[in-house]
């Protein structure tokens, strides 16, 4: 009987010293045991606390305003060992990843040590909302250890500042937010006597949402999605610099102009796609008016389906039609889920081999899981990654709604849209209770006399319309595609904006204006 009382008091007092413990020294540190019994001292009271895997060091991390964003961010880590003696020396490399998707970030980032066990990162730079880990590995004289942190969430915007309005069944309606697309001013030089327009575009990698708690992560050109407009006069000669700073190779194609093959940017026939830390430029004469576009043509499915694209446009040296605002929207459906077969166990993101298709959050630039293997193409220079989107999002001006812009107009007004695809898919764009006149296809001027109220647009297609104002109210707008209006197959949302009226306001609760 009394081996067995004994027993029982080893196992309680082995119980009692494994259980993790949290007691304050003076206020600030506090104690925590290891798995293993260990004792360590958080110093900073509003700190993140691990211990390694292996229970060699402790690990804290504090940040500015105790969280991460989606963008540039910095944060330090104070290091101790056993002892709780500050390590000093330690080669330490921080990896942010996104375990659901496969991937972490594309730009370098800094470890500094400045004193005290503190290890300051920088230049950590999070291209997306979503969960995040920072995989940090620390290696010190013969000692080698592991932990992550994790943060479940980053979010890429904290609140969303909608633009509402009464309407007559007494609802707060939201119309959108402000999303306006930036237009690129040029650089005027002269070269031999020749005025020439130079325009920079660079391209980057970008986090950012196309709809409410949807991550994405695409290639901007200039920091945007869509890039930013440019816009040249018929007969200009202009220059367009390409710079890349992005994680993929690129060029630029501007559809509907004449030029020479190397000012085309497709690859291998024109030129060599730009590499990251290179630039490209090309220059020719603006000699077809009217809408047009550009984007990248490396890969082009997925590269477009990435972001890279903007509006092209040419105006006349003397403008045939007349209109008091004009709005560009350009249409495209996005993949916010990658789609694959595992032939092979994947460790790094926990799935396992199977032979049946599947579905995962995110779209990223050049995602490729073990079993998706390149076949080389004696055909082509250069072979891609599978792109198999399934598209669940449809964005006009790179936003689904409620992220979308209104289309505002004053009573009598004449509004001239530029409508741009520049996704895969067919598109029919639908205004409530107004018609309008079709009068340029693919920036060339058109003459169709009949008013309408829905247009088809086509893959890479451009339709303008002149739209009179003579219906005051707020308007939905949209495509009439319906599952086009949704966002991840749940309606409203998706390619749906609303044309507002600026001089009309309801009266909350009746169909009369005030």
């Amino acid at each position: 009987m009394r081996i067995l009382y004994l027993i029982i008091l080893i196992l309680f007092t082995y119980g009692c010293a494994t259980m993790p413990t949290e007691t304050k020294k003076d206020g600030h540190d506090h104690k925590h045991l290891s798995a293993s019994g260990k004792e360590f001292t958080q110093h900073h009271p509003d700190s993140m606390f691990q211990v390694t895997e292996k229970s060699l060091f402790s690990v804290e991390m504090t940040m500015p305003d105790n969280r991460l964003k989606v963008g540039v961010n910095t944060f330090d880590l104070t290091i101790h060992e056993q002892r709780d003696r500050d390590v000093s020396g330690a080669k330490l490399t921080v990896t942010p990843w996104m375990p659901e998707m496969g991937h972490g970030v594309f730009s370098p980032l800094n470890v500094t040590e400045v004193g005290g066990g503190v290890y300051r990162v920088e230049n950590v730079v999070l291209v997306m909302g979503g969960h995040w880990e920072f995989r940090i590995n620390i290696k010190w004289g013969e000692m080698e250890d592991d932990v992550i942190f994790d943060f479940p969430y980053i979010r890429t915007s904290e609140s969303y500042d909608y633009i509402r309005a009464e309407t007559p069944a007494g609802f707060n309606a939201v119309l959108g937010m402000k999303n306006t697309l930036d237009e690129l001013e040029p650089e005027i030089i002269t070269e031999k006597g020749e005025t020439i327009k130079v325009f920079t575009l660079t391209v980057r990698d970008l986090g950012f949402e196309l709809f409410p708690d949807a991550p994405m992560m695409g290639w901007a050109f200039n920091g945007t999605i869509p890039g930013p407009t440019i816009r040249v006069t018929e007969g200009d000669r202009f220059r367009v610099v390409l710079e890349n700073e992005s994680s993929g190779k690129h060029t630029i194609h501007i559809h509907g102009q004449k030029k020479p093959v190397v000012m085309d940017g497709v690859p291998y026939i024109g030129q060599v796609p730009v590499e990251r830390g290179e630039s490209y430029t090309y220059e020719f004469t603006a000699n077809y008016l009217g809408t047009s576009w550009y984007h990248c043509h490396v890969d082009s499915a997925h590269h477009v389906d990435m972001g890279m694209y903007g509006a092209f446009i040419v105006e006349p040296k003397e403008e045939e039609l007349e209109y008091d605002r004009e709005y560009i929207l350009i249409l495209d459906e996005w993949p916010t889920k990658h789609v694959h077969v595992h032939e092979e166990d994947d460790q790094e993101s926990g799935h396992k081999k199977h032979g049946t298709v599947t579905m995962h959050e995110g779209a990223t630039p050049e995602h490729m899981h073990p079993g998706e293997r390149k076949v080389k193409r004696d055909y082509y220079p250069e072979t891609y990654n599978p792109h198999n989107p399934v598209y669940d999002a449809f964005t006009i001006n790179g936003k689904s709604y409620p992220l979308t812009e209104p289309v505002y107009v004053k009573t009598g007004e004449t509004i001239r849209i530029r409508f741009i695809n520049a996704g895969n898919q067919p598109h029919y764009m639908h205004t409530h209770s107004h018609k309008f006149r079709v009068v340029a296809r693919d920036g060339s001027y058109v003459d169709e006399p009949q008013l309408i109220d829905t247009v088809h647009i086509g893959s890479g297609q451009r339709v303008d319309i002149l739209l009179k104002a003579d219906n005051p109210g707020i308007w939905p707008f949209h495509c009439h595609r319906l599952n086009h209006i949704a966002n991840d197959h749940i309606y409203p949302g998706g390619m749906l904006t609303f044309i507002v009226y600026e001089d009309y306001a309801f009266e909350e609760g009746t169909g009369n204006s005030k």
